[in-house]
């Protein structure tokens, strides 16, 4: 069976548990369901997670769609950008270098409101992210954003450590990268980002991890962890215990997991789903969960968790023309319901 299921898989895994086993120490006793459905696919009517890929080295951005199934991959749009001043990766506050990982874009900041070089609009980024902070790193305010004059994006190595783009590129990137959503993954190499084995590692790790958790085997579910995790002040075997205690408070404890998406650089990986959680009926959590994903001893172990009350939300997209010229996109939740009637006048 294939590693990736169809367009918008959502995997259902439902566990329940006799009261008597709830008051007992010996294992939980129950049956594991897994079953599979599919939306089917409206071409007229597709959305779909998109991705910004931006290299470094080629001082090059390119835009593309990342479905479930790796193979269906597509190219959007390719940019030429601009970068921090100095080389390498970004460590502290005022290095002037772009970081490295991965990065989920935040609130469009309009040309009303920016300094005339920032150009017309500004993309921040969530930088320093989890693992960012894990490692140490400081700094603040890391944006793809536009320029004074296009023709600064020709100097290549200029900004504080921001990616910078001809103004209607990113005119054009506000269609696609939408707050909150947008994924944009920064590398000196890109072409050593969503390497497939990779991708298809953390796919089956998030799948294990979700399944034993939903199992409730501890020591399973325990053993996706970094050692070094923390978790409000837990460490790994406080955590370990905090779950447990969790795992055995309910009778009926219910896993629901969809649009399961992994993103991967040669640092780190993440996992990103939407989550429904239902213990009996007295706790539910819906939103969105993300996984941040290191390598530990040559295995892929969860270094950070992170519990939004939001959804993804997927781009759609309309192929009526394969030119950039033609290509729109509006915001769309999972459910394929639209979350915004207009787009920016900009292009």
């Amino acid at each position: 069976m294939p590693v990736f299921r169809a367009f918008f898989c959502r995997v259902i895994l439902i566990l329940l548990v006799t009261e008597s086993s709830v008051a007992s120490d010996k294992p939980f006793e129950g049956s594991l369901k897994v079953a599979a459905h599919s939306i089917s696919d409206n071409k007229s009517n597709k959305s779909e997670m998109v991705v910004l890929t931006v290299d470094k080295q080629k001082l090059q951005a390119n835009l593309i769609t990342w479905p479930s199934d790796q193979s269906q991959v597509k190219s959007l749009l390719k940019f030429t950008v601009a970068i921090g001043k100095e080389t390498g990766d970004k460590r502290t506050q005022g290095d002037n270098r772009t970081p490295e990982g991965i990065y989920l874009t935040q609130s469009v900041i309009p040309d009303s409101k920016l300094p005339a070089k920032y150009g017309p609009f500004a993309i921040p980024l969530d930088y320093p992210n989890p693992v960012d902070r894990l490692e140490g790193k400081t700094g603040y305010g890391i944006w793809l954003h536009g320029v004074i004059k296009d023709e600064r994006v020709e100097e290549a190595n200029v900004t504080e450590g921001c990616v910078a783009f001809y103004n209607a590129d990113i005119s054009r990137l506000t269609r696609w990268l939408k707050p909150h959503q947008g994924v944009v993954v920064i590398a000196e190499d890109a072409s050593k980002v969503n390497q497939k084995s990779d991708v298809d590692s953390i796919v089956n790790a998030t799948n294990e991890w979700a399944s034993a958790w939903a199992s409730r085997d501890i020591e399973s579910y325990a053993g996706f962890y970094s050692t070094n995790f923390n978790f409000a002040g837990r460490g790994h075997e406080a955590y370990k215990n905090y779950k447990k205690r969790v795992f055995n408070s309910y009778k009926v404890m219910t896993v629901n997991i969809g649009n399961l998406r992994a993103v991967t650089h040669p640092k780190y990986a993440v996992s990103m789903m939407d989550q429904d959680f239902h213990g009996d009926s007295r706790f539910s959590s819906i939103g969105r969960k993300i996984l941040y994903w290191v390598r530990e001893d040559g295995k892929w172990k969860i270094s950070r968790e992170v519990y939004e009350n939001r959804r993804l939300e997927f781009v759609k997209l309309n192929p009526s023309s394969d030119h950039e010229e033609g290509m729109q996109a509006t915001a769309v939740d999972s459910k394929g319901a639209s979350t915004s009637n207009s787009l920016p006048s900009r292009l």
